[in-house]
C-alpha cells in the first residue's frame, strides 16, 4: 500500500469540500492573507524571468537572438522576423502603456500585441495574480554576464515595490547556465560583488524570503550541463555565496536526476549536500502523465526520502507543460494535455509535501512553460510562419494560474 495513500484521500475529500460555485471557499480566506517571508517553508512559488523587453532594448527575448531591434512579425509576405515563443500571451489585463504591436494578425483583424516585463502596470499586475490565486511569490532570475543591466536593477525595485504592495514574498535566483570552467576567472568575485551591492539592499525588504533567519537566495545549474561547468568549480561558488554578509540561505538548483550523481559523479553530490534546498530540474524529464508518473514513482518519491535522511529540504519543480518549436525551428509543438498533465503533478505535491513547491514557471514564453495569461487556439494568430498554439477553447487565460492556486490552497493546509 502506498504510504502516500491516506493524505490523497484526505486530499480527495478536501478537494470536493472546497469548491463551491467554481470557486474555493478557502482560497478566498487565504488570498488576503499576506505571506509569511520569514519562512521559505510551506511555501508555493515560481520562477520569474523578467526578461522581456521592447525593440530596440538590445535582447527583448520574444525575438530570437540578433533580431531584438526588429517587431516581431512578418513586414512582408513570406518574410518572418523569427520568434522563440509558440504560445502568445493574452495581453488584455496590462495597461497599454506597458505593451507594443506586432506585425502578427489576430483572427479579429488586430494587430497582436507582446508586454514588457520592466513596466511596472506588467510587474503590479502579475503580483496581483499572484494575490487573487494564493500564490505566495517569486524566485526571480538573475542570469550570470547580465549583472550590467539596468532594465534588470529597475525591475528588481520593481518588484520589490509590488511584493510589498500585495503581501507577496520574492527572492533572487542565480542563473549560472552562462558560467563555464573554461572561462571561470573572475566569476565569483562578480557574483560576490553582485550580491553585496545589488541583491543585500533588497533583503531589508519584509517581502524578501528568509528562513532560519538567513535571506534565501538559489544557484541554479549545478551538475546540468557538466561538460561546462565543473564540480570543483560549482564548489568555489558555494562556498564564497555561502560565505558572503548577509549570510544566505542557498537553495541548490540541479539536474533532476541529481540522485544518481552519489554513484557516477560524487564531487558533484558532494556539492549537493552542502545546501540548504535541493531542487531538481524536471523541465525535459518527461512530456505526459504517464511519463511524470514513472518518473514521480521511481525518482521524486525515493529521491524525496533521501534528502530527507541527508537533512536537505527537497523541492522538484513543475511545469504546465513545454514546447520550443518556434526557437528551435523544430517540427512539432509541445502539449498541454488540458491541463491534466499539470494537474498530475500538483495532485502529487500534496501527497509528497516537499519542502517548498516551485513551478516552472511564471512567465516563461519562450519554452512555453508560464502559466500566466495566454491566448487561446481560436485566438492566436493564424500565420503558419511560424505558427502558435493555445490553451484549449473555452479556458479562461489565466486558466492554469487558478488551478494552481487551488491547489495552493490544499499545500498550504499541509502546514
Amino acid at each position: 500500500m502506498s504510504p502516500f495513500l491516506n493524505t490523497r484521500i484526505t486530499v480527495a475529500l478536501l478537494s470536493l469540500a472546497s469548491w463551491v460555485n467554481g470557486e474555493a471557499i478557502a482560497q478566498k480566506q487565504s488570498n488576503s492573507v499576506v505571506v509569511d517571508a520569514t519562512s521559505l517553508e510551506g511555501k508555493f512559488i515560481y520562477g520569474y524571468q523578467g526578461f522581456f523587453r521592447r525593440p530596440g532594448q538590445g535582447n527583448i527575448h520574444w525575438t530570437l537572438s540578433g533580431s531584438g531591434g526588429t517587431t516581431p512579425g512578418p513586414s512582408t509576405p513570406g518574410d518572418v522576423i523569427q520568434v522563440q515563443f509558440d504560445m502568445f500571451p493574452a495581453v488584455e489585463q496590462y495597461p497599454q502603456e506597458c505593451l507594443f504591436p506586432t506585425n502578427f494578425i489576430l483572427p479579429s483583424g488586430a494587430h497582436a500585441s507582446l508586454f514588457e516585463s520592466n513596466c511596472t502596470g506588467v510587474v503590479d499586475t502579475h503580483f496581483r495574480w499572484m494575490q487573487e490565486n494564493s500564490i505566495d511569490g517569486i524566485l526571480v532570475q538573475r542570469f550570470y554576464g547580465q549583472f550590467d543591466d539596468e532594465s534588470f536593477l529597475q525591475l528588481l525595485q520593481q518588484i520589490r515595490t509590488a511584493a510589498e504592495k500585495y503581501g507577496r514574498a520574492f527572492a533572487v535566483e542565480y542563473d549560472l547556465s552562462g558560467v563555464s570552467s573554461a572561462r571561470f576567472d573572475g566569476v565569483v568575485s562578480e557574483l560576490l560583488d553582485d550580491y553585496t551591492n545589488h541583491i543585500a539592499p533588497l533583503v531589508s525588504s519584509p517581502s524578501y524570503l528568509h528562513h532560519q533567519g538567513r535571506p534565501v537566495i538559489e544557484l541554479w545549474g549545478f551538475g546540468i550541463n557538466k561538460a561546462q561547468l565543473n564540480a570543483a568549480d560549482c564548489a568555489s561558488i558555494f562556498h564564497a555565496l555561502r560565505s558572503a554578509n548577509p549570510n544566505p540561505y542557498v537553495v541548490l538548483g540541479v539536474q533532476w536526476d541529481w540522485a544518481y550523481d552519489r554513484t557516477n559523479h560524487p564531487d558533484y553530490f558532494s556539492v549537493y549536500t552542502q545546501g540548504d534546498v535541493i531542487q531538481p530540474w524536471s523541465v525535459g524529464a518527461y512530456s505526459d502523465v504517464a511519463s511524470y508518473e514513472q518518473k514521480y514513482r521511481d525518482n521524486f518519491v525515493p529521491d524525496k526520502a533521501l534528502a530527507d535522511r541527508l537533512g536537505l529540504g527537497y523541492a522538484p519543480s513543475i511545469l504546465a507543460g513545454s514546447s520550443s518549436r518556434n526557437r528551435d525551428q523544430g517540427k512539432t509543438f509541445g502539449g498541454r494535455y488540458n491541463g491534466t498533465f499539470y494537474e498530475a503533478q500538483l495532485k502529487h505535491q500534496l501527497d509528497m509535501k516537499p519542502f517548498f513547491v516551485f513551478g516552472s514557471m511564471f512567465d516563461e514564453f519562450p519554452e512555453s512553460t508560464q502559466v500566466i495569461a495566454t491566448l487561446t487556439a481560436s485566438e492566436v494568430p493564424p500565420a503558419t510562419k511560424p505558427g502558435f498554439f493555445g490553451i484549449d477553447d473555452g479556458m479562461d487565460h489565466n486558466y492554469y494560474l487558478q488551478l494552481a492556486g487551488r491547489y495552493a490552497v490544499l499545500y498550504h493546509q499541509l502546514f
